[in-house]
Formats: C-alpha cells, sequence, structure tokens
C-alpha cells in the first residue's frame, strides 16, 4: 500500500507544475494587476480611477519577467488570452527586462495616436506608440515612480482618443464610400468588408473568438482537473496526518500500561504485611490499578485503524483514544501520589519517633527547672506533656505494621511539643511582663496627664483614665492561668491590657489634634464669612446692573439663588456662637464642635461654587450681546468685500440684490438701541441676518467661479478644434497609403551601456487591427 501512495504522490508532484505552468495569468476581477508586486494599495486605488473612461477600458499588468519571451508577443499572448475588445487597451510592464508594451485593436485610436506622434515629429504606426511611452512613462520609470508614469500614459491615451473620435465622426462617410471602390483599411468603416481585404479581416475576427473560446474551455478543463487532483492529494496526506496520530496515542496507552505494571508491582512490599489504615489505602490502591490495567489491555485491543480515505472515523477514534488516555493517566497520577505518602511514611516515621522519643525527657527537666524557679504549678503543661508522651508511645508501636496512622500521630505530637517549647519560654517573658506592669501603668498614667496639660483638656468629654483601670483589672486576672501554666489565656489577656493601654493615650492624643484643629478651623470659617459676604453684595450689586441691560427671565433664576444662598448663610452664622462654646477649654466639647464645623466648611464651599456658577452666568449674557453686536460691525465689511468681487469680474449687475441685508441690518440696529434686550429674539436676528450675508457672499463667489468656467471651457473648445482640423488632414492623408494598421515598435535606457531605438510599419493591406508598441527602461 505504501509503494503505490509513494507512486502516486511522485506522478503527482511531476504532473501539478504542468498544470500551472501558464505562460499568461488569469485575469481577475481588478483592470490593475499587479503580479509582480511593484505597486502598493494606494497605488493601485489611484491607478484605478484612471482606467475606466467614457472611450476606453485600461488593462495595466505587472510582470517580474516574461521568461525568455519578447514582450510583444506575450503581450499579445495576454490580450488574446484575455479577450478583451476593441474599447480595451493594455498596458504590460515587465520589471526585470525593464519593458513596456502597449497593446489594443482600436484603428481610430492609433490613427489619433498617429496624428499626436506627427506633430511630435515622430513617425506612425509602432514608433508613435514608443514616442507616446517614451513621453508619459518613460521619465518617471527612471525615477522609479510608476504610479506617475502609468497614469499620466492612460490620461494622455484617454485625451488623445477623445480628440480622434471628434476627428473620426467627421471622417466616418467618407470612409464608407471608399469601402466600395477599394480594397479598404481596416479603420474606413463596415462597408470595406464587401471588397479587398477587409472580408480577410472579418474571418480573422471570428477565428480568434472560435481560438479564444476553445483555450477558455481547455483552461477550464485543466483547471478543474488540478482541483481534484489537489482534493485527492489532501485528503491522502491528511488521512496520513490523522493515522500518524492515532499511533502515537496507541503508543501512549502502552506506555501507561507499563507505569500503571510499574505502580502495583512498588505495593508489593506492604501486601500481607500492613494493617489498619495504611491496609485499607494498599487494598484500594491495589484494586484500582489492577482494574485498570484490564481495562487499558482491553481498550488497547479494540477495533482496527480506519482506512486513510475515512477521515471522520480516523478524526472520532482519536479524538476518543486521547480522551481515555487523558482519564487513565489522571487516576494513575493521582494512586501513584497515595503511593508515595504510603512509601514516605514508611521511610521516615521511624526516624522521626526516635528524635520525639529523645526531646520527650529535655521538655519534662525544663519543665521541672521552671516549676522549682517560679513557684507556679503549671499542671496544664505537665498535662500537655503526658499527651505528647502518649502519642510517640502509640506512634512507635504503630510504626511497623500501620505507617500511616502512626505518621498521623507523630505529627500530632510535634505540634505538640512545638507549643510545649514556646509556652516554657513564655512563663518566664510574662511573669516579668505582670511585675513590671505597675510602672508601666504610671508611666501610661504620667503620660496621659501630660498631654491634658499641654493641649487644656481638662474638661474633655473622653475618659481615658477608665481604660487604665480596665487594664489594671485585667493583671489582676492574669495571675490564676499563669500559675497553672494556660498560655493560651495569659497571651489573649495580654494582648487586651496593651490594648487599653495605647486607645487611653491614644484618645487624648486625639482630643488634643482635635481642640487644635477646632480652633483653625473656627478662624477659617469666621474668615470664608467675610469674603462670602462680599461675593454675595458684587453679585446682587451685578444682577441689578444687568436688569437694566437684559430682560428679566435672563436673570430670574441668579436672583432666586442669591436670594436661597442669602437665607443659607444667615442660619449657617447663627450657628457659630454654639460652636465657639463646644470649642471652648471649659465646655471641652470638641467632638461636638468638630461636626459642626465640618458641616459650616461644607456650606461655605457649596456657597462658593454657586456664587461662581451665578457669576460666569451674568458674564454668559455679556458675552452673547457682544457677538451680535460684533457681527453687527463685521457684517457691512463682508457685504462691500462681496461686491468689490463682483465688479472686478464685470458681475456686479447679475447679482441679486442687497436690499435684504439692509433691512435686517436696521432691524438689528433698532433692537440694540432699545434695553433692555431679549437676548433669544436679538440672537433669532443675529442668525437671520449672517445667514443672508453668507448667502449672498456665496453667490458672488458662485457667479465667479461660473464666469471662469465659461472661458476655460471656450479657450479648451478653441484647442479642440484646432487639433480635429489636424487630424482631419493627417487622416485624409493617411486613407492614401492603403490598407490595414499593424504597428511595433520599442527603445531602450536606464540600466543598459546606450540608448538605444527600433521601429517598423508593415502596410501589406492585411486585415489586422491591432496595434502594439513597446520601450524599455
Amino acid at each position: 500500500m505504501k509503494r503505490f501512495i509513494l507512486l502516486f504522490l511522485m506522478i503527482s508532484l511531476l504532473w501539478v507544475p504542468g498544470v500551472f505552468a501558464a505562460d499568461v495569468p488569469a485575469q481577475g476581477s481588478n483592470p490593475v494587476q499587479d503580479e509582480a508586486g511593484l505597486l502598493d494599495s494606494r497605488d493601485i486605488t489611484a491607478i484605478s480611477k484612471v482606467t475606466a473612461g467614457e472611450a476606453f477600458t485600461f488593462h495595466v499588468l505587472t510582470v517580474d519577467s516574461t521568461e525568455g519571451m519578447s514582450a510583444a508577443d506575450y503581450a499579445n499572448d495576454v490580450f488574446n488570452s484575455w479577450g478583451l475588445a476593441a474599447r480595451d487597451v493594455l498596458l504590460l510592464i515587465s520589471v526585470q527586462d525593464h519593458d513596456v508594451q502597449l497593446v489594443f485593436e482600436n484603428p481610430p485610436l492609433q490613427a489619433a495616436i498617429n496624428t499626436w506622434a506627427k506633430g511630435k515629429g515622430a513617425a506612425s504606426g509602432s514608433a508613435a506608440l514608443t514616442k507616446l511611452l517614451d513621453t508619459y512613462f518613460i521619465p518617471s520609470a527612471k525615477n522609479g515612480d510608476f504610479t506617475e508614469g502609468i497614469t499620466s500614459l492612460l490620461s494622455a491615451v484617454q485625451q488623445i482618443g477623445r480628440a480622434g473620435s471628434n476627428s473620426g465622426a467627421a471622417h466616418s462617410g467618407s470612409g464608407a464610400s471608399a469601402g466600395s471602390q477599394g480594397s479598404g483599411s481596416a479603420g474606413t468603416g463596415s462597408t470595406s468588408g464587401s471588397h479587398g481585404s477587409g472580408a480577410a479581416g472579418t474571418g480573422s475576427a471570428a477565428l480568434k473568438n472560435s481560438s479564444s473560446g476553445s483555450s477558455t474551455a481547455v483552461r477550464a478543463a485543466v483547471f478543474i482537473g488540478a482541483v481534484l487532483l489537489l482534493g485527492a492529494l489532501l485528503l491522502l496526506l491528511t488521512g496520513l496526518r490523522r493515522s500518524k496520530q492515532l499511533s502515537e496515542q496507541k503508543e501512549q496507552l502502552s506506555s501507561l500500561l507499563v507505569q500503571t505494571n510499574q505502580a502495583l508491582e512498588s505495593l508489593n512490599p506492604f501486601q500481607g504485611i500492613v494493617q489498619g489504615k495504611t491496609g485499607a489505602l494498599v487494598e484500594a490502591i491495589s484494586s484500582r490499578l489492577s482494574t485498570r490495567l484490564v481495562d487499558i489491555s482491553a481498550r488497547a485491543g479494540q477495533d482496527a485503524k480506519p482506512a486513510l480515505y475515512r477521515l471522520r472515523e480516523l478524526q472520532k477514534a482519536l479524538e476518543k483514544l486521547r480522551q481515555d488516555n487523558g482519564a487513565f493517566r489522571a487516576a494513575l497520577e493521582e494512586d501513584e501520589k497515595q503511593i508515595e505518602v504510603i512509601s514516605e511514611a514508611d521511610r521516615h516515621v521511624k526516624q522521626r519517633i526516635t528524635t520525639l522519643k529523645k526531646d520527650i525527657p529535655e521538655l519534662d527537666e525544663a519543665l521541672q527547672v521552671l516549676i522549682g524557679k517560679t513557684g507556679y504549678s503549671l499542671q496544664t503543661m505537665v498535662q500537655d506533656l503526658q499527651t505528647l508522651a502518649e502519642k510517640a508511645a502509640k506512634a512507635d508501636q504503630l510504626e511497623l505494621f500501620d505507617p500511616i496512622a502512626a505518621q498521623e500521630f507523630t505529627e500530632d505530637a510535634q505540634k505538640r511539643q512545638t507549643k510545649i517549647g514556646k509556652d516554657l519560654q513564655d512563663v518566664s517573658v510574662y511573669n516579668d511582663k505582670l511585675k513590671a506592669f505597675s510602672g508601666v501603668l504610671s508611666d501610661t498614667r504620667t503620660t496621659i496627664s501630660t498631654l491634658i496639660v499641654q493641649h487644656s483638656l481638662q474638661n474633655m468629654k473622653v475618659r481615658p483614665y477608665d481604660h487604665l483601670e480596665q487594664a489594671e483589672a485585667q493583671a489582676e486576672t492574669i495571675k490564676p492561668p499563669l500559675q497553672s501554666g494556660d498560655m493560651d489565656e495569659v497571651r489573649s489577656i495580654a494582648a487586651r491590657m496593651d490594648l487599653l493601654l495605647a486607645e487611653a493615650v491614644a484618645m487624648t492624643e486625639r482630643q488634643g489634634q482635635i481642640r487644635g484643629q477646632n480652633q483653625r478651623d473656627l478662624e477659617t470659617v469666621r474668615t470664608n464669612w467675610v469674603r462670602l459676604k462680599q461675593r454675595r453684595d458684587e453679585l446682587q450689586s451685578r444682577s441689578r446692573d444687568a436688569g437694566g441691560r437684559f430682560a428679566e427671565q435672563h436673570l430670574a433664576s441668579a436672583r432666586e439663588a442669591l436670594t436661597e444662598w442669602d437665607t443659607r448663610l444667615r442660619e449657617g452664622a447663627g450657628e457659630v456662637p454654639q460652636i465657639e462654646t463646644w470649642t471652648s477649654d471649659e465646655r471641652g466639647e470638641f467632638d461636638q464642635a468638630r461636626s459642626g464645623l465640618d458641616r459650616l466648611l461644607s456650606l461655605q464651599d457649596e456657597a462658593s461654587a454657586q456664587f461662581s456658577d451665578i457669576s460666569e452666568g451674568l458674564d454668559a449674557l455679556n458675552s452673547r450681546l457682544d457677538k451680535i453686536n460684533r457681527l453687527l460691525a463685521e457684517g457691512p465689511a463682508r457685504v462691500d468685500a462681496a461686491q468689490s468681487l463682483l465688479q472686478r469680474n464685470g458681475l456686479a449687475r447679475r447679482a441679486r440684490s442687497h436690499n435684504p441685508l439692509i433691512a435686517d441690518y436696521e432691524k438689528l440696529t433698532l433692537r440694540l438701541v432699545s434695553p433692555p434686550f431679549h437676548l433669544d429674539e436679538l440672537e433669532t436676528l443675529a442668525r437671520s441676518y449672517e445667514a443672508s450675508i453668507s448667502a449672498f457672499v456665496e453667490e458672488a463667489n458662485r457667479l465667479v467661479r461660473q464666469k471662469q468656467e465659461q472661458e476655460r471651457q471656450a479657450a479648451m473648445a478653441l484647442l479642440l478644434e484646432q487639433q480635429r482640423q489636424q487630424q482631419q488632414q493627417a487622416q485624409h492623408n493617411n486613407n492614401s497609403l492603403g490598407g490595414g494598421n499593424h504597428s511595433s515598435g520599442g527603445s531602450s535606457w536606464g540600466g543598459g551601456d546606450s540608448n538605444r531605438s527600433s521601429g517598423g510599419s508593415s502596410w501589406d493591406g492585411g486585415g489586422n487591427d491591432r496595434s502594439s508598441g513597446g520601450s524599455k527602461w
């Protein structure tokens, strides 16, 4: 089977390049097809805007190289392969060959280019196309600006073609009559098909259409075959990949089987020996591992691998095997952890028990020394030590047959050992602390007294000395648990004692801080009252002044706010004497004074913000009025400038009358001399006045632009008429030379050692209407 697959792949790899080795790129949907990567997206967008014209549709193709084929032949193959028509113009750019080709089948366009080239001193036919390329494309290409070269060339062809179509219409009648007498050229009209070589031209077109249709069918068949072949290859490769993954998962399953067996064998030293918790745990693990061995073996021997082309069945088998492997592996890892716990207990529990049994006598000796030194019974610690010895003995009994249970007893005994060691140390610490407490209490009392005197807190409402009394009472309760050795209770009582002492000092310090802050804030409140009263009086004065300029509706909200805040501030000022009493040393109600001060400070901040809003509102009224006055002053200057522009261009009579502007101006001026002002009405009039001015200015600008455009079109019409007359004469001269037009040409510049130009034309009376020309850089 593998031999057939390998042979199939080799044949496929030999055949596929032949399928895709097309001479011509397939035509895309975009008229700009950048196979060489010469342009970026912005360049392509810019060029695409030029490709679709009224008379012609341009197709731009860039390639890296024509791979040995001449650029002219390659361009003609592209023209044929893409099935381009008479209105299509192909521009081919070969980057590595430094070659550019222009191809089309449009005799009127060729005639127009011939006329243009004659005006430049160049010959007709391909030489004319070469001259066109050298003029519009090559200079930009030499500078590396291909986008500019392409757009310049396409725009020039469009312009020349439009000029040619005008002259071609004038000659259509004479071309038809000439076709009835002689051979007729390809550009003379459809009647030439009845005589001479015109019939040959028709046959050539039919043959071209037939060849194009046949080649399209062949390419379609080749493409379908290639797609089918690639699909078969993809199917085969996907099947091989999934089959390999399935084999890898089965190898992992085999590995799990070996690991499970190894885990089961690691339990052999414990089976039949251990008892209790260890025995039950070993039995449960062994049962699970045995069952898992059977399951893994059964899973490994399940149905054979699906065929390579049955991708869905391969994927389902792969996912199921992955899931089973994951479940087996997770369960095995959990059992291995428990086996490690058993092995760890078996290896180290004996050593831990030995160390514990060695430390117990030392703890007992230290306890006896402490009892003799302090005279305390320390009965709780004696009992804890006895419990420690019992647990150590129990662990020693279980160590051989039940290491898990022995380890649990050992861990509990080690925790008790640590606690007893700490309790032994803390007995001396707290005994010393109890002896020194009276001195600490005295120092704390002195600190509080100093703070009271320093901050004049004799009448403060808090009672720090109550906390000192509570701490002293706690010191009396600590003695019994200390004598019995209940060190947990001793630590709890000592922590409460320290907290009471710290709180007594902290509350005294806080009262001193509040008293000082109250005095500072009280002074701030007094200062703020003076400042707010001044701002209130100033705003009331501004409001009265504004009443003579603005309508009442603009000032009502500001006046209501001033009245409201005048009342609230008076009420707040009435609270100050009471706060002064609370914060005095005689009353000492510092916390209550603090609350009142915070309330007054918040009220003053709110009042200050409200006064700022009122001030901004009054400023806004003045700004609105100033804007209206400014518009009224600037409007006449704008109108005068527009009238001056019309007069300079001789259009003063064509402009609309600006009498409405005068009416709006007079109406607005009349309102502005009669206060109080209703700003909403004034702004409506101002907007109307400004809109009228803008409309007048825009009308003046439009008339000027219209006149300039008419002058430009007249000049262009004169130029086109001159070109039409020249082309008419050139067409008459060309018709006297004979039949069809086929042109080719080229030139080189840039990277070579010299500039080379060559060109030629054939005038054999044939029916070929294709024009092509090229150039190199």
